[in-house]
């Protein structure tokens, strides 16, 4: 099978981690990049063409997919772009930055038939896959509940350097939270209702620094999160997966899946319950840790994208769907807004028609 020719929209710092992947994977040829910043990207990558214009290098290079990697509010317009030259995509998330966005792209990728992908990349961890499988398995049971957290205290200079991380949209919850959102979505069940408060006390920018979501799951769970880039705790899947070099390995589990025969600690897969027989707050509950390989997200999300070029299987993640992630986390800003629950259905169902 020949390789996938594929270009890459956007070289800042995601862009360059999937740079990387795409040029040490076999199955891809890397045969362009776009970036405003033309001159330096091109000095650090001789030996591939670059160019500021995205629409240029697709009509010039002609590749068979592309990956976008650009600023979350021009998804849209270089997603659609890509459709209609049948390219297929995978989209860094969000996987736009409104939902008026999300619509346009799904009615050009329904009318041009490419494969999409959202780079949710957490789906791809081999622990996440394992933990799919234990909930939906029953393994503790029906899910009763879902608590977890993701805290950390990020430093001065990264709101210096970006000062629109201090205006709405750019605080924790469509930062961070997004990423949450996802990963409850794909391993909990669908999210159907979310109430939330924010504050913005520690930091007193225009945007939250704090925030606590109750999600309703419509399998009848509920879930309990709350969000901070203010505080300093082992407390997120980065530090407890060693996901990225940007955060220290911890090695602390941030979420408790609760069920109505035992309980899950993610990441580090424990187990906890009892005997069948013996179902007893007067008992005690025995721990097992459970095994998992760990691999690099990136490039199984690499090689899930191939297969979903090739027609080998189907999208972990289409626009569609990542456009209900958006949905359901945009849902967190909105309900603390207006102090009221917000009915998620209805708006899942506008979006497909």
């Amino acid at each position: 099978m020949s390789r996938i020719t594929i270009a890459v929209i956007g070289a800042g710092l995601i862009g360059r981690k999937h740079l990387k992947k795409v040029i040490d994977h076999p199955d891809f040829e890397l045969v362009g990049i776009a970036d405003v910043n033309r001159e330096a990207v091109a000095a650090e990558y001789p030996d591939t063409p670059v160019l500021a214009d995205y629409r240029r290098l697709l009509d010039e290079t002609r590749p068979m997919a592309a990956i976008i990697a650009s600023p979350n509010q021009v998804h849209a317009e270089i997603g659609i772009e890509c459709a209609r030259r049948g390219i297929h995509i995978l989209v860094e998330k969000p996987v736009t930055d409104t939902l008026e966005a999300a619509s346009q792209l799904i009615e050009e990728v329904q009318r041009s038939g490419i494969r999409t992908l959202v780079g949710h990349h957490r789906r791809h961890h081999d622990q996440v896959q394992k933990l799919r499988s234990l909930i939906g398995g029953k393994d503790i049971g029906a899910l009763v509940g879902v608590s977890a957290i993701w805290a950390a205290y990020k430093p001065d200079a990264y709101f210096q350097i970006a000062p629109w991380r201090t205006q709405e949209g750019g605080g924790p919850v469509l930062i961070n939270l997004i990423h949450e959102i996802d990963f409850l979505r794909f391993t909990a069940g669908e999210i159907v209702s979310v109430s939330a408060v924010t504050s913005s006390d520690q930091r007193h920018f225009a945007v939250e620094d704090t925030a606590g979501a109750v999600l309703e799951f419509e399998n009848g769970a509920i879930g309990t999160f709350i969000i901070s880039d203010s505080a300093v705790t082992p407390w997120t899947v980065e530090q407890g997966v060693g996901e990225a070099v940007e955060f220290p390995f911890s090695g602390e589990s941030s979420y408790r899946f609760l069920g109505s025969h035992g309980a899950l600690e993610f990441p580090n897969l424990v187990r906890w319950d009892q005997s069948p027989e013996e179902r007893t707050w007067n008992r005690p509950v025995r721990s097992q840790r459970l095994f998992s390989t760990t691999i690099d997200p990136y490039v199984a999300q690499l090689d899930h994208f191939r297969d979903v070029i090739n027609g080998v299987t189907e999208s972990v993640q289409t626009v569609e769907d990542g456009a209900r992630t958006l949905i359901a986390t945009l849902a967190v800003t909105e309900a603390a807004r207006r102090k009221a629950r917000v009915e998620l259905n209805d708006r899942y169902q506008a979006l497909a028609a």
